[in-house]
């Protein structure tokens, strides 16, 4: 009984690999596609070695007569002719003794060895569909129920080769596209000179090398004598050629890496071939008007898409002016390589993008203002951009060195810290709390300097903690700013407390109270006088905004100094109670190329502080003569120039706060200033105003013995023009 019930199990099994085999054949899918499932079905029954289906389609399309395909990994042997011919004419073909012979390519050589062969012919009715063939290792391999099993496919195999070259000769692509059905597969030699080109492709990371490699071998392998590859931009719906051979100069000429020669894949068999996603063939693009070649003078067109992840990355475009210059074996060589080519350009593709990205991150990195440094878990600094050794104040070798935050940057900055403690605080707290934000204002002298650090976890794709990122800012500007509001809001307030004190006060006295003659008369000249003080300060308010705005312009015109001279003696006649006013003149002094109001302003605001801080009185002198080269400071721009200068007999000033006093709302701390009061605004806006004729102003002063303002003017290089200037 057990006997008898292993041919049954036998069988059984046999016809499962038929039904298997059957629903592969009538699959919804193309026929390379489903003949490549149908050997991959039938090997793990057969055990063969390789296998070849040819087939006859019925299609108008010259050259498409008959199809071969072949499994994957065949054998590097030829198949023979002869032996497929007389399977054709009507016999099963069972041999255990073929000879296969060498069919290596040139320079290669290959034993001769024995094999077993099988072929049934594809019938159906008078006509004779196709020829199955296949190759064993084993002379005994195939066995009688294998035989059976081939000769039941193919009646299924006949009806889906009749299927094929129906829709071949319907289809309107079939007419009119000019591509070569699908479903070649490749000879062994073709294999050969793919798995070559494999090892090639596997050791590439170039996107523009890999492409090359793709191009020339494509060429090499097709016969074509000019061709090209293209990248797939889907989002702009154009093709970017990237590399090409064969093709005049003109047409495709040598650009920049920036700027490639971009294509509308609308036109031309490559852009349908990228839009469909398949490879395309035109034989004579001289019958396909509606496609027009990618080179002048070509025939015959072969254009193949290289899918990655379902769509095409790139098209391969081959150009031959012969007419029929490719055909299917062409057509499956460029599939099977484009298929190869895909996963090695997906990688060259991700290589180039992230080394792209990487490229991008690091001259963003090195070119950011803010310091960056990453410090691992011990201190050590990592990596750190320009800025942040600039900020600290370290040379450029420096990075090259170990360096450690906790050591080495207290060390480094030991000479400016104000604090040393504070720092050595703030680096030991953030390598012991690793997973806290910190923020520290470092102040630093010689020269002065405020900078802000932060310091920031960070951490790996598994959140584990790395290090800390430090990110210095420089907040000098910032806490200047401030110090300025800080200053302006002080000084404003006090400013305009004290004359509106004065103002309510006696103006309340007068309204509530009755006063002789002289006592009015007293307050309102009191009242005035604060009033005077109130609208002084609006205005230099007022101006400063508007110089600093850049509101300012400048009426010029040519003036003589003379003038401005006798002017200023009446406009300071009531202030000089104390002082005596000396003007210490040229006779001949060269006409000025200015704004006489605005100069006006500039020597009465001199003079004013002159006499603000004199208040013991004394002598105030008013200098005007032509500069000379020895009266000049070194950074003086060149040229003929007036020079004014006003000497007072004053309180004077400290040689530290000389360089502060242009300042805007810097004011000398000490007791006479104070008494004295004022905006801080009145230098600020004389130097703005010197500024903006072009000359330039400085100041000599020891403290308790008196000051000196220097300002030059201009001196009119055409005194005859009179011309008017528009200077801002």
């Amino acid at each position: 009984m057990a006997a008898m019930a292993l041919p049954t199990d036998r069988a059984t099994e046999v016809l499962a690999v038929l039904a298997e085999a059957t629903c592969s054949i009538l699959a919804e899918q193309p026929l390379q596609q489903r003949v490549h499932r149908l050997f991959e079905v039938l090997r793990a029954e057969m055990r063969f070695r390789d296998a070849r289906l040819t087939c006859w389609l019925q299609s108008a399309m010259p050259g498409t007569v008959r199809q071969q395909f072949y499994s994957v990994d065949g054998w590097p042997y030829p198949w023979d002719d002869e032996l497929m011919r007389r399977v054709a004419l009507g016999e099963t073909l069972e041999s255990r003794t073929i000879v296969v012979s060498n069919a290596a390519a040139p320079g290669e050589h290959l034993p001769t060895v024995q094999a077993a062969y099988l072929g049934v012919p594809i019938r159906w009715g008078p006509r004779l569909w196709g020829v199955l063939e296949f190759r064993a290792e084993h002379t005994h391999c195939f066995e009688p129920a294998h035989r059976d099993l081939v000769s039941a496919l193919a009646p299924q195999l006949a009806i889906a080769v009749a299927r094929e070259g129906r829709q071949l000769v319907e289809s309107p692509a079939g007419a009119s596209d000019g591509e070569t059905p699908a479903g070649l597969t490749l000879t062994p030699l073709r294999q050969q000179q793919l798995a070559a080109i494999d090892r090639r492709l596997e050791a590439m990371l170039g996107v523009h090398e890999l492409l090359s490699l793709l191009l020339r071998r494509a060429l090499e392998h097709t016969g074509a004598e000019s061709g090209a590859i293209a990248l797939v931009d889907h989002e702009a719906g154009e093709l970017v050629i990237h590399v090409y051979e064969g093709y005049p100069h003109e047409q495709w000429r040598q650009l920049p890496a920036h700027h490639r020669q971009r294509l509308s894949w609308d036109r031309g068999l490559a852009g349908r071939a990228a839009r469909l996603g398949r490879a395309l063939l035109v034989r004579d693009v001289t019958l396909q008007p509606d496609l027009p070649p990618a080179g002048p003078g070509a025939r015959a067109e072969l254009a193949a898409p290289i899918l990655v992840e379902g769509r095409a990355a790139a098209v391969i475009i081959l150009d031959s002016s012969r007419s029929n210059a490719f055909g299917e074996e062409e057509l499956a060589f460029m599939r099977a390589l484009c298929e190869r080519a895909a996963y090695p350009l997906h990688r060259a593709i991700h290589y180039q993008n992230a080394l792209e990205s990487a490229n991008y991150l690091g001259q963003v990195f090195a070119s950011l203002p803010t310091g960056l440094a990453l410090i691992d878990t011990n201190g050590k600094v990592l990596r750190a951009n320009p800025a942040w050794y600039a900020l600290l104040g370290m040379h450029g070798e420096r990075s090259h060195d170990p360096f450690h935050v906790p050591i080495d940057l207290v060390e480094t900055l030991l000479p400016r810290l104000q604090d040393p403690l504070h720092l050595t605080e703030f680096c030991a707290a953030s390598l012991h709390s690793p997973t806290e934000n910190r923020i520290l204002r470092l102040h630093l002298v010689n020269p002065t300097q405020e900078l802000q650090i932060l310091s920031a976890p960070t951490h790996d794709s598994q959140r584990r903690i790395t290090g800390r990122l430090w990110a210095i800012n420089d907040v000098t500007r910032e806490g200047e700013a401030e110090r300025l509001k800080n200053e302006f809001v002080s000084i404003v307030s006090h400013e305009l407390r004290t004359p509106l004190t004065s103002i309510l006060g006696y103006t309340e006295l007068l309204l509530n109270r009755e006063f002789t003659a002289e006592e009015r008369r007293q307050f309102i000249t009191t009242v005035y006088v604060e009033a005077g003080r109130l609208s002084q300060l609006v205005e230099d308010l007022l101006n400063f905004s508007r110089l600093e705005a850049g509101k300012v312009k400048l009426n010029q015109w040519v003036t003589s100094l003379h003038g401005i001279v006798t002017e200023l003696t009446t406009q300071l006649h009531t202030q000089l109670e104390r002082h005596r006013l000396l003007f210490d003149v040229a006779p001949v002094l060269p006409p000025v190329f200015i704004d006489r109001d605005k100069v006006k302003q500039i020597i009465f605001n001199l003079l004013t502080n002159a006499i603000k801080y004199s208040p013991r009185g004394g002598e105030i002198i008013l200098e005007m003569r032509e500069a000379q080269r020895g009266d000049l400071p070194g950074d003086h721009p060149p040229g003929r120039f007036a020079l004014v200068a006003v000497h007072d007999q004053g309180i004077g000033i400290a040689p530290e706060d000389l360089s502060r006093i242009w300042e805007r709302f810097y004011r000398v701390d000490n007791t006479n200033t104070r008494r004295i009061g004022g905006t801080g605004l009145g230098l600020s806006i004389t130097r703005a105003l010197v500024e903006l004729h072009g000359g330039r102003i400085w100041a000599e002063s020891e403290l308790g013995h008196g000051s000196s303002f220097f300002f030059t003017l201009p001196v009119a290089t055409e005194p005859a023009s009179g011309k008017k200037s528009g200077a801002t």
